[in-house]
């Protein structure tokens, strides 16, 4: 049976997943392990936008399979966060499978923008190797704006 509805938390605005964020990270990927269709990955933290310092977390997602044909679709950068389809809800990188639970893809020495209260959302897990990336700049402002 397909998934008819994603859940809240894939579709939370982007804005209220900031503000309801405690920890958000600039990680880079370091290592993966999978273990009963579970694919864990570790991170160094790069950036602590916000929270709680730490050097190093890890984000647990079911495995599962994908089209190699469409398997780029995990692995965008939206053009640097340039591309106007990425700023409306519910568009990111993460997928939803057809029992509904929310799964994103990693690559070894990938950058990553990381919300893990938020890992399911849309935008929860999105690809950032470069400094000038529009959607960390994004949330960096904005965490800062809210700060002050």
């Amino acid at each position: 049976m397909a998934c008819t509805f994603a859940t809240d938390g894939y579709m939370l605005n982007h804005e209220k997943m900031i503000q309801q964020s405690a920890d958000i990270y600039l990680v880079k990927a370091v290592s993966k392990k999978r273990e009963n269709k579970v694919i864990t990955t570790t991170f160094n933290v790069l950036d602590v936008v916000k929270g709680r310092d730490r050097k190093q977390l890890t984000i647990s997602f079911p495995d599962f399979e994908y089209n190699e044909k469409s398997s780029h679709r995990f692995m965008t950068d939206f053009a640097l966060h340039n591309d106007d389809k990425f700023w409306k809800d519910g568009v990111g990188r993460s997928e939803i499978l057809t029992n509904c639970e929310t799964v994103a893809s990693f690559r070894l020495g990938y950058g990553y923008l990381l919300f893990p209260k938020f890992k399911s959302n849309a935008k929860g897990a999105e690809i950032i190797n470069d400094t000038s990336d529009k959607w960390y700049q994004f949330v960096k402002e904005r965490v800062e704006a809210n700060l002050n």
